[in-house]
């Protein structure tokens, strides 16, 4: 049974290249407020691809990972980058930074990887400690994504691999309606709600293993009230 930790130790687990939407958001925070200095946090931050990247862009930048390996992944790849940020060992419905405020949250295939109770926990952690407008940009796991229904269900939509990199580890799939109900309308604001539907026309047999491209996910961009 594969846990984060032991995935992170394979370097064939590990993803490098930030994706162009972090870029995208942070300019859209820049926009957003008239402050110097953005503090963000990459919520899961995995080997560190987008702490560095919003590091590089110049902002405050706090990472969180429930992987000790990731964690440290990610400090290193700071020093070596000459780069600063805050980074600690957490469960992602757990806060590890006291009592700071962030003016955007990045979670980046993160938010699925949990039961729906602690998914909503999550939520409204990063809820509160964003800044007013602050804004939050995540992706997660859509019920037409090619792996839903595939493993053993612990509860609706939950389901547990049994093989394969990501055995053991919970991935739970979002039809529109359950997605919204994550984001109290009294709370937050949706920028964007998007579904990315990937057609996989043909594929072979566990292809999931090692494509290259992109998975059917929900993306979402939404700003606190």
């Amino acid at each position: 049974m594969a846990n984060w930790n032991e995935l992170f130790y394979n370097e064939k687990y590990r993803t490098y290249a930030p994706e162009a939407e972090i870029f995208k958001f942070i300019n859209l925070l820049k926009r957003t407020f008239d402050e110097p200095n953005l503090s963000v946090w990459d919520l899961g931050c995995g080997a560190g691809r987008h702490t560095v990247a919003m590091a590089n862009m110049g902002c405050n930048v706090f990472a969180s990972d429930n992987s000790e390996k990731a964690i440290e992944l990610t400090n290193e790849w700071l020093s070596r980058s000459n780069l600063l940020a805050n980074v600690k060992k957490a469960e992602m419905n757990k806060f590890p930074f006291l009592d700071s405020k962030f003016h955007g949250i990045v979670s980046w295939d993160v938010l699925q990887h949990n039961t729906i109770k602690k998914i909503k926990e999550t939520i409204s952690v990063m809820w509160e400690h964003l800044l007013p407008q602050g804004m939050l940009l995540a992706t997660i796991k859509s019920n037409k994504a090619d792996l839903y229904g595939k493993g053993r269900e612990i509860e609706p939509n939950t389901f547990i691999l049994d093989t394969g990199k990501e055995a053991g580890v919970p991935h739970h799939y979002f039809d529109e309606t359950e997605l919204r109900s994550l984001f109290d309308t009294d709370l937050w604001e949706i920028k964007v709600m998007a579904e990315q539907i990937i057609i996989n026309v043909e594929k072979a047999e566990k292809f999931w293993e090692y494509t290259p491209f992109r998975t059917t996910t929900w993306c979402v961009l939404m700003q606190k009230k």
